[in-house]
């Protein structure tokens, strides 16, 4: 198979990859495989898992003690999270000198073509060397955003998943400079359903870090919780405490902000990590009114921080102050993990649902 990618490879003139990038990523792959065992045992339990009920298997889980290991220092404070689309990331500079903490490079548009993700990539490979050139007191901390492990989409004749190229590709190309910058390879997964897809992405960033001779627990990842997963945030934790960066929850505005939305703070501040409020309906800036929506993002700011979380991720950089003054009020601290929310940990009370 090697021999047929490097050919294409060299067809699409891509700089990334290179023989030794796709030995890593034909590696990568074939420790994968497993992953069609785990779909096809979810496929297995899909009405199970449809019951959205805290599961009896992992009920030792839910009740042990254990934390989440922490983050380097760059990852401690996360107040304001831009996600842009990696097609757009050589306007990366703009976000970064605006002031936020963490810039999200969005690899997640499965529209994007094959030359398009490989430009993006190469994009962020530079701006993350220029950033280190820099070397800013309080640098900007990077991410990158995959989609889900069961996207069977490939790239152009290369039969490796897109998310596995747009991982693999990264920490191969910017782990050395991401360390020199104090960081290291940050990854948000959505679309995890379940605590096996966790310990799937799990056994992954081990498996890389043993191939490029980094420490275990190097590689760390967020992982965003809806109303498909929310039952198994507790697992999927678990699963990722040697890895884990925290939750990033999806919200729909101030109405969305209710006793399941606490709960899922409760569940990451119990065990020790950040969980971040990412907005699912972005800003209109078509609205004619811009106090109006400058209006109703204040709200949402001020509510958000208040309820508990630690930080927000947001597309619109023009946010950037707005946010950063919101969160610089309520939260002086780096975070606030410590606000625990035990009133909202009982799971089954405020979604009624059977706890076996």
């Amino acid at each position: 198979m090697l021999d047929e990618t490097l050919e294409s490879a060299y067809d699409q003139k891509s700089h990334l990859l290179t023989l030794e990038a796709m030995v890593f990523l034909e590696n990568l792959q074939r420790h994968s495989q497993s992953i069609q065992q785990l779909i096809q045992e979810e496929l297995n339990r899909e009405d199970f898992f449809e019951q959205k009920i805290l599961l009896p298997e992992t009920k030792s889980i839910r009740e042990a003690n254990w934390e989440v290991k922490p983050v380097r220092k760059d990852l401690q404070d996360r107040r304001v999270i831009v996600k842009q689309s990696v097609i757009d990331i050589e306007n990366g500079s703009s976000t970064i000198n605006a002031g936020a903490n963490l810039l999200i490079a969005d690899f997640s548009d499965e529209a994007m073509s094959f030359d398009q993700r490989m430009r993006a990539a190469q994009n962020l490979k530079e701006l993350i060397q220029q950033e280190r050139v820099k070397e800013n007191v309080y640098p900007t901390a990077f991410m990158i955003a995959v989609n889900n492990r069961k996207n069977e989409d490939n790239y152009s004749g290369i039969e490796i998943p897109d998310n596995l190229i747009d991982f693999g590709l990264y920490v191969f190309h910017n782990t050395t400079e991401l360390l020199k910058l104090g960081s290291a390879p940050y990854v948000c997964l959505k679309g995890v359903s379940s605590y096996r897809e966790a310990s799937y992405w799990n056994n992954i960033f081990s498996f890389t870090e043993k191939e490029m001779n980094l420490f275990q627990g190097t590689i760390k990842a967020t992982v965003t919780i809806d109303q498909n997963n929310m039952n198994q945030s507790e697992e999927i934790l678990y699963e990722l405490r040697d890895h884990c960066a925290g939750l990033h929850f999806e919200s729909e505005g101030v109405e969305s902000i209710n006793d399941l939305t606490r709960f899922v703070i409760s569940v990451g501040h119990k065990r020790k990590t950040h969980v971040i409020v990412e907005d699912k309906i972005m800003r209109n800036n078509d609205r004619d009114d811009e106090k109006i929506v400058n209006g109703e993002m204040f709200e949402r700011g001020t509510r958000e921080v208040i309820e508990g979380f630690d930080g927000k991720c947001f597309t619109d950089t023009n946010l950037i102050p707005m946010m950063k003054a919101i969160w610089n009020h309520y939260m002086p601290e780096p975070n606030q993990i410590w606000k625990m929310r035990h009133e909202y940990s009982a799971f089954d009370s405020l979604n009624h649902s059977k706890v076996i």
